[in-house]
């Protein structure tokens, strides 16, 4: 059967049966879905991606609309029927719709990442490029990446698998920086004029204000913890930096306007995964110095 013919009643059989096996994986005790069980819940989400994509006759919504509105669409599908009618602002471990909202939407953003079209030799792409809202994704990212270091033990017949897992979540989230919030006619598809483009943005901006420097303390987002930073790895966009902290962690800080202190943004590599590659798949970033 050619995967754009399958009957919805059919697909939609496939798709909770491929949810419920996310949910056992959730209950003590019991394994996580094998990769067979994984590649058919994203079979289901790429069909879904194809069939969008496909579909150039009605008139094309303002990127951040769109995107909104596919994420409002996947979670509907996804939760239960008395469950909350928008997506959480928190997401929670221990209930079953959060965690497949962010396989469904890290899933969708891995397919959109390896699919570049005309960006094909370029590092940075259009932010409309995204399925679903950058904020959403790197949400959906940091979730799954919390949970991957906070319950390694939950796999003890596939241990390499977890740190796979990991590894390509690090880069995901990382690779979601190269997304700017320039319009596709705007932003150049040949590599050399696409870094350019980049460069003359960075050098039209202005200079951030301070900089992180070693010993500086970091108010993380967990109450009451803080962290010192080891040294500056790099510059990114809105005055915020790329720091490596005392304990191992690669995280991006900004100065608070309120306290004046460093504080947490997001974390790209945890201590206890201090072999995460870094690299983007498109290539190595240059930061400014």
């Amino acid at each position: 059967m050619d995967e754009m013919q399958m009957s919805k009643p059919f697909a939609a059989g496939l798709l909770r049966n491929t949810l419920s096996m996310v949910r056992r994986a959730l209950t003590p005790g019991v394994r996580l879905p094998s990769e067979k069980e994984r590649r058919v819940l994203a079979t289901l989400r790429s069909q879904s991606i194809r069939r969008e994509l496909a579909n150039r006759s009605a008139p094309p919504l303002e990127h951040e609309e769109r995107q909104q509105l596919a994420y409002w669409r996947l979670w509907r599908s996804i939760r239960h029927a008395a469950g909350e009618a928008f997506p959480p602002e928190q997401l929670n471990p221990s209930v079953w719709e959060h965690v497949s909202l962010a396989l469904s939407v890290v899933g969708d953003y891995n397919i959109a990442r390896e699919e570049p079209g005309p960006y094909v030799d370029c590092l940075y792409r259009p932010v409309s490029d995204l399925p679903y809202p950058q904020s959403a994704i790197r949400r959906c990212c940091e979730f799954l990446i919390e949970i991957s270091d906070a319950h390694p033990a939950s796999i003890d017949d596939d241990r390499e698998l977890l740190a796979i897992k990991r590894d390509v979540l690090g880069v995901a989230l990382f690779s979601l920086d190269y997304f700017l919030d320039a319009s596709a006619d705007e932003l150049p598809r040949e590599k050399g004029d696409n870094l350019a483009y980049v460069q003359r943005r960075k050098l039209a901006a202005p200079a951030p204000q301070s900089k992180p420097g070693a010993g500086d303390l970091i108010i993380t987002r967990t109450p009451g913890v803080t962290v010192l930073v080891n040294e500056v790895i790099g510059v990114g966009e809105n005055d915020e930096w790329m720091v490596l902290t005392k304990s191992g962690a690669s995280m991006q800080v900004r100065r608070s306007a309120a306290s004046g202190s460093w504080e947490e943004v997001s974390v790209v590599a945890p201590a206890a995964a201090s072999w995460l590659t870094l690299t983007p798949s498109a290539g190595v970033p240059r930061w400014a110095s």
